[in-house]
């Protein structure tokens, strides 16, 4: 008596579109031009709560404020062409390199939608438990996260990832999980977002997400940026 085939597994390109249609699809993306996210995080390492805001337009504008306890305010914008940060410790600077090209990454409006076409390798490999969730992994090469991507099996929602990330502070070996997925004004965005690794484990909960409320002024660089921008 023959034995059972086993499942195959789904290829990546299936996974990532089954992502795309549980969050809304591009559409319910694509009918808005900017979004103000509100949240807290909290720092284990330096036990301590920041507060923060992240603003986004159409189609790779972003600014990000933190403000964390005595340290004060920092902020970190991209223009579309320009990649910049301020603290009160160093002041204004341009981005380059690595650290631009991750901030370009995470400043495109519609970069929680799985694009297929921008990974160099992406090919399941197997179904697992992640985060106590089955799901499937997928192994994958991109610009900015080389590793593993583990979709939820039942929701075929991207449930976090693992590998080497590229960050504003170069390389590092990193594990995101996406909590509590939640319907904000027609599109399903997690509540919550957990960092593992780096210099230290940070939880960011979203308390307000907002679309077309962003003001054009918001992107616009500060005087101590555009002092640094070469003609």
């Amino acid at each position: 008596m023959a034995l059972p085939a086993q499942t195959a597994l789904p290829d990546a390109k299936s996974l990532m579109e089954k992502h795309n249609a549980a969050i809304g699809g591009r559409a319910a993306i694509d009918k808005y031009s900017t979004m103000h996210m509100t949240a807290t995080a909290t720092i284990a390492a330096m036990g301590m709560d920041a507060s923060m805001e992240i603003f986004r337009a159409k189609p790779n504008k972003l600014v990000q404020k933190v403000v964390l306890g005595a340290v004060g305010e920092i902020l970190t914008g991209f223009d579309g062409k320009v990649g910049w940060s301020t603290n009160p410790m160093q002041g204004a600077q341009l981005l380059d390199g690595e650290a631009l090209a991750a901030l370009k990454n995470q400043s495109d409006f519609f970069a929680n939608l799985q694009d297929p076409a921008v990974y160099g390798k992406a090919q399941t490999v197997a179904l697992t438990d992640f985060e106590g969730v089955k799901c499937y992994q997928v192994k994958v090469v991109r610009e900015g996260r080389d590793g593993m991507e583990y979709f939820d099996a039942a929701t075929g929602l991207l449930k976090g990832f693992a590998g080497t990330q590229v960050t504003a502070q170069g390389p590092i070996e990193t594990t995101t999980i996406f909590h509590e997925y939640a319907d904000w004004s027609g599109v399903k965005l997690p509540k919550k977002i957990e960092q593992r690794g780096g210099p230290a484990g940070t939880v960011i909960t979203f308390s307000a997400i907002e679309f077309d409320k962003v003001a054009a002024a918001v992107f616009e660089l500060p005087a101590a940026v555009k002092a640094l921008v070469k003609p």
